[in-house]
């Protein structure tokens, strides 16, 4: 749905990790016979094929036609690439079987409406000496495409039916491929991934020992409605009200940078405290003559339409549908809005932001966006009580005993907006009591959806979240957190699995952001290091250290 000079004493700790806990020991490499397709199709049950079992000695893979994932996964040690195809529930999925196995099983989760095997994101899974898993969600679409879904079954399967079909056959074969047990079964996925994570937690608590959920679009019901009413208030597109030049967005960003960057009491271009900045902001401030200047100035028609963006959605009985967008977001709004032109085929407002009510819900490829109104949320509520795609249950039960879950969300997400996502978290407290003995909350200020920071904030983001690694270099190649920081300090996989394996709880995560140093953009360093807080804890500066180092902040 788009660097950095270490302090000594931050460079000595991550040294010092890397010994106690880093990437997860290996144990002796296997034997590579089993890596075919005749062996795995000894061991499948009826009603499921072998579509590959190919040993993988060059460091990369790729799976020809695969439109939603089609980037090659690199940087891979040797090990067994394998589809597996369920020809009776009619879904996929994928494995890396490293030679040199660490006895851990790692799920990766999928984005948005995407139907392939994830590769990409599989990747680090091998280089962590995991093996790794992934399905197709049971189609092959590509981005924005959301005109599969025609059958009970493709919805089902999308929904939960797929990755956990995938993931207890999955698990059967790795151990016998193996000859051993899985010691601990962990998950990583962000956006749609992160629901997926949620979803199989609440559907089966002996899933997962971990489970690694960032961003997650937790609540389908209400977000698909939301996505539809952020296009009906930018309809049509020539309204007074329409908002359709990213310029206006970036103008807008800027703005709210220029006031709430200081609320928080550190000037750095991050806006820490959007709550803080939705009490202070003042939104006249981008109005001006837009007869003299079209790409920087508001009208007041726009800004009212900015401001129920910013606002919750709720219906006209009161009833909260879902939590508006945060400030600082505003760089991303385009996501759901542009292109805004009524004669382009790729007009996200009447196509993408309706479709999930032309298919899912069944209105049909004839319904139009502009007769929207609030019973389309009564609508959605009731069909995904039949498909139960969204992860709504908060009281998480046996998995409190069971297994730890770390979260997080960028405070600049302009595609699940972080007010959602702590709203799962704050409803699984009212539900459960104090949580912090199992689940751990970390906001990162600045990042947006699952990853990156606008070019003018550039906000410490990466913490070995799904589908980070692969944003910079060695970018397909890539794992954990660059430039050495593959420690429980800087990665929060690696920090979750000491806290499940260990007993030593989430306190911190220390988050990085970097500069590329030439033109080519396959070399970075240091630029900003700070520690993410486990909600409701936020950093808070010393006063004196740079704003830039990790050791010049707390969590309070």
């Amino acid at each position: 749905m788009e660097i950095f000079t270490l302090p000594i004493l931050w460079t000595l700790l991550s040294f010092l990790a890397c010994f106690a806990y880093s990437a997860p020991s290996a144990k002796q490499a296997r034997q590579s016979t089993k890596c075919s397709q005749d062996y795995f199709t000894g061991i499948i049950p009826s009603g499921v094929t072998i579509e590959l079992a190919e040993k993988v000695t060059s460091g990369t893979f790729s799976e020809i036609g695969n439109i939603g994932y089609p980037s090659y996964a690199g940087g891979l040690p040797s090990l067994c690439a394998v589809i597996v195809h369920n020809e009776t529930a009619n879904y996929r999925f994928g494995m890396f079987l490293p030679d040199n196995w660490n006895s851990r099983f790692l799920t990766i989760g999928s984005y948005a409406f995407l139907g392939g095997i994830n590769w990409l994101d599989m990747g680090p899974g091998a280089q962590y000496g995991m093996a790794s898993l992934s399905t197709d969600t049971g189609h092959s679409s590509g981005q924005g495409d959301l005109t599969w879904p025609t059958t009970q079954e493709l919805k089902v399967n999308w929904a939960y039916q797929a990755l956990e079909g995938s993931i207890v056959l999955g698990k059967k074969l790795i151990e016998s491929y193996y000859n051993e047990s899985i010691t601990y079964s962990y998950f990583s996925g962000c956006s749609t991934g992160g629901r997926q994570g949620l979803k199989q937690i609440q559907r089966d608590p002996d899933m997962f020992d971990g489970a690694l959920i960032g961003a997650p679009a937790w609540d389908t019901k209400n977000l698909m409605p939301w996505i539809s009413k952020l296009a009906t208030w930018n309809l049509p597109e020539n309204a007074a009200g329409s908002i359709s030049d990213a310029n206006l967005f970036s103008r807008l960003q800027e703005e709210v940078l220029r006031q709430c960057d200081s609320l928080d009491g550190v000037k750095d271009n991050i806006v820490s405290s959007p709550s803080a900045c939705s009490q202070h902001f003042d939104i006249t401030k981008i109005r001006c003559d837009v007869t003299t200047n079209k790409t920087s100035c508001w009208t007041q028609a726009q800004i009212n339409t900015a401001q129920k963006m910013y606002a919750d959605y709720t219906t006209q009985n009161g009833d909260l549908v879902y939590n508006g967008m945060d400030y600082s977001s505003e760089a991303g709004w385009g996501t759901y809005l542009l292109p805004a032109d009524v004669n382009d085929p790729n007009n996200v407002r009447r196509n993408f932001d309706a479709e999930y009510e032309r298919t899912f819900m069944g209105y049909g490829s004839g319904w139009q966006i502009t007769s929207y109104n609030d019973t389309v949320v009564n609508d959605a509520r009731a069909h995904d009580k039949n498909i139960q795609c969204s992860a709504d249950q908060y009281d998480l039960g046996k998995f409190r005993t069971k297994g730890k879950i770390v979260m997080y969300g960028g405070l600049a997400d302009s595609v699940v907006p972080v007010q959602h996502t702590t709203l799962y978290y704050t409803r699984t407290v009212q539900a459960m009591g104090n949580v912090d003995d199992f689940f751990r909350y970390f906001q990162i200020p600045g990042m947006d959806h699952c990853w990156g920071t606008p070019s003018n904030v550039k906000a410490p983001w990466m913490i070995g979240g799904a589908g980070q690694a692969s944003q910079r270099p060695p970018y397909n190649a890539g794992y954990s957190v660059p430039l050495g920081n593959n420690d429980t300090h800087h990665d929060a996989l690696l920090a979750l699995m000491d806290w499940v394996e260990k007993g030593n709880a989430v306190s911190h995560i220390i988050a990085s952001e970097f500069n590329f140093t030439d033109a080519t953009f396959q070399n970075i360093v240091m630029y900003r290091q700070r520690p993410v807080c486990p909600y409701p804890q936020i950093a808070i500066w010393d006063g004196k250290g740079s704003h830039d180092d990790a050791s010049s902040w707390q969590c309070k």
